[in-house]
């Protein structure tokens, strides 16, 4: 396992625990507000992978337009 997949594990499962005790505690605005910051915590990571991801796709399209058209060259020369 990689060692900053175990650091993200490790900080959800505290906040988790956190939550839990937050609640059993009778704490209820604070449990909430920790289950926002964790939300809000996904909803970033969440746009972060997408934001890579259209990236990503972008520069494979950019990539196989233009061999494609350097192969049509090719072939229309030959």
């Amino acid at each position: 396992m990689k060692k900053s997949t175990k650091w993200v594990l490790w900080i959800l499962g505290f906040m988790l625990g956190a939550i839990f005790i937050n609640f059993f505690m009778n704490l209820f605005s604070f449990a909430y507000a920790l289950i926002t910051v964790l939300l809000l915590a996904l909803m970033g990571w969440g746009f972060v992978v997408k934001l890579k991801n259209d990236v990503r796709q972008y520069e494979d399209h950019y990539r196989r337009e233009s061999h494609s058209e350097i192969n049509d060259i090719e072939r229309y020369t030959r």
